[in-house]
C-alpha cells in the first residue's frame, strides 16, 4: 500500500520559529527600553521626593551667600625690574574684621606699588599693606571701614579632619568670586612651602581637592557653615611665576586636586600681631631636633611603634632645658596633637604664644611623658631680609608679650643705629 507524506506542519513549525528568531530582537528591545523608562520613572520620582538632596542644595547656596561678600579681587600693580616694572597680577583675599583689615598671601602683594580691592558688590576702594610676614605667607592690608565692610567668620578652636567638606573661594585666572567644593585630603602637610618660595616653611598646610587655580592664592577656605578655616596659599603641579624678559605671566600651573591652604590657627596669631605690631613674635622651644630614624629600632624594641621627632640636644637656659626636656627625647605630640615630623612640630610650637605652657608628651626609657614647658619667644632679626634668621629673646617664657614687644622694639632701633 501506498504511503502519504504530508509536510505542512513541518513548515508550518518552521515558518513559526523562523518568525520567531527574527521578531525576537526588536521585542527584546521594547522590553529593555520599557525596562529603562521605569528604573527612570522611579528615580525621577524619588529624586522629586528627596528633602534630602534639596536641603543640601540650599545649604551650599547658604554658603556662598554667606561667604562672598567677605571675599575681595585683588589687582595688584607690581614695582619689580625691567618689563616687569608696572605689570599688573590678580589675586584673592577676605575681610578680617569690622576695622577694614583684609588678608591675603604675602607673595600676592609682595613687590607691590597699588593694590585695587573690589568686593562682591562692585564697590572698588584703594587698599594699603599693613604689614606682612613671608615665613607664613600672610599679608594684611587695609581699606575704609566706614564702607561697610563684612568680615568673615572664623571657625576659632574648631578641628579639623581628613574628609572634611570645605569650599575654596577666589578669583581663579582672574575669574571672580568663583566657588568650587571638595574635602580635606590631608593635614600637617609642609609640601606647600616649595610653591611660594616659603621661608623655611613654618606653617603646616591643610591639602585640599576643591579647585585652586592661579588666582585663588589669598582667598578663603571654608567650612559647611560657611567659617574660615584656612587661606588658599599653592598648588601642587606649580606655583604662579612671572616671566623677567616678558611682560607676561610664565606658564601658570592648573590645578591637577591637590591645592594647599594655611590654617587658621596660623592665620590668627599672625594677623592679630601684625596689626598690633611690625614684630611678629613666634613660640620659641629650643631644642636641636635630629633625624627620628637613628632611634626607630631602639623604640620598636621598647615597645613604641608610632612616629615622632627626636630631641637630639637640649641647650642650657633654654626653655626645654629648664622643663625638664632631655638630650633622646622624642616628641610624639603637643597638646594632644601628634607631630609625626619636624615641619608639623615646628609650625604648632611657631603659632603659640611666648610665656604660654604646652604639654610635650615624649618617649622615653619606654613609655610616654609629658612635660609642661612654658615657651619663649623668636623673632626675625630683620623682617625686611628674607634670609634672616629667629632670635631668641632671654628668658621671654616669664615675660608678658607687652614686655617681649618692648625689648624686641628696644633691640631693632639700638640695630637701626649701629647701621646708620
Amino acid at each position: 500500500m501506498r504511503r502519504f507524506y504530508t509536510y505542512g506542519p513541518a513548515l508550518l513549525v518552521l515558518l513559526t520559529a523562523t518568525m520567531a528568531i527574527v521578531a525576537a530582537p526588536p521585542v527584546l528591545r521594547q522590553i529593555q527600553i520599557a525596562q529603562i523608562q521605569a528604573d527612570v520613572t522611579r528615580a525621577r520620582a524619588e529624586l522629586d521626593a528627596s528633602s534630602l538632596l534639596d536641603q543640601i542644595n540650599a545649604e551650599k547656596r547658604a554658603v556662598a551667600n554667606s561667604v562672598q561678600p567677605s571675599v575681595v579681587h585683588l589687582d595688584v600693580t607690581l614695582q619689580g625690574e625691567g618689563n616687569r616694572r608696572g605689570f599688573r597680577s590678580n589675586g584673592s583675599a577676605y575681610v578680617y574684621d569690622n576695622d577694614g583689615h583684609i588678608v591675603t598671601n604675602a607673595h600676592v602683594v609682595r613687590d607691590a606699588v597699588a593694590i585695587r580691592a573690589e568686593f562682591f558688590d562692585g564697590r572698588v576702594m584703594r587698599a594699603e599693606i599693613v604689614g606682612s610676614d613671608d615665613r607664613t605667607d600672610i599679608a594684611v592690608l587695609k581699606v575704609d571701614a566706614g564702607s561697610g565692610v563684612i568680615p568673615i567668620r572664623r571657625a576659632t578652636g574648631e578641628p579639623l579632619y581628613v574628609g572634611d567638606q570645605v569650599f575654596a573661594f577666589g578669583s581663579p585666572f582672574g575669574i571672580k568670586f568663583s566657588m568650587s567644593g571638595g574635602i580635606v585630603s590631608g593635614l600637617g602637610r609642609s609640601d606647600g612651602a616649595s610653591f611660594v618660595n616659603m621661608v623655611q616653611g613654618y606653617t603646616n598646610f591643610i591639602q585640599t581637592d576643591a579647585a585652586i587655580n592661579p588666582g585663588n592664592s589669598g582667598g578663603p577656605l571654608v567650612d559647611v557653615k560657611g567659617r574660615l578655616v584656612g587661606m588658599n596659599a599653592a598648588i601642587a603641579n606649580n606655583r604662579e611665576q612671572f616671566d623677567r624678559d616678558s611682560e607676561q605671566p610664565a606658564v601658570q600651573g592648573q590645578s591637577a586636586g591637590i591645592g594647599f591652604a594655611i590654617p587658621l590657627e596660623t592665620i590668627e596669631n599672625v594677623v592679630d600681631q601684625l596689626i598690633e605690631s611690625d614684630v611678629v613674635l613666634r613660640g620659641y622651644l629650643g631644642v636641636m631636633l635630629g633625624n627620628y630614624e637613628f632611634v626607630r629600632r631602639r623604640l620598636e624594641s621598647e615597645g613604641f611603634m608610632g612616629t615622632g621627632v627626636l630631641i637630639s640636644q637640649t641647650p642650657r637656659n633654654q626653655p626645654a632645658a629648664e622643663a625638664g626636656l632631655r638630650d633622646g627625647d622624642v616628641v610624639i605630640a603637643i597638646n594632644n596633637r601628634d607631630t609625626p615630623n619636624i615641619d608639623v612640630l615646628r609650625s604648632i610650637i611657631s603659632v603659640q604664644q611666648p610665656g604660654r605652657a604646652v604639654d610635650i608628651t615624649v618617649w622615653r626609657d619606654g613609655e610616654p611623658v609629658t612635660v609642661s614647658v612654658p615657651l619663649g619667644a623668636a623673632y626675625d632679626t630683620d623682617p625686611r631680609e628674607t634670609g634672616s634668621t629667629l632670635q631668641y629673646v632671654p628668658g621671654s617664657e616669664d615675660m608678658t608679650v607687652e614686655q617681649i614687644r618692648e625689648r624686641v622694639e628696644t633691640r631693632a632701633s639700638s640695630d637701626d643705629d649701629d647701621r646708620s
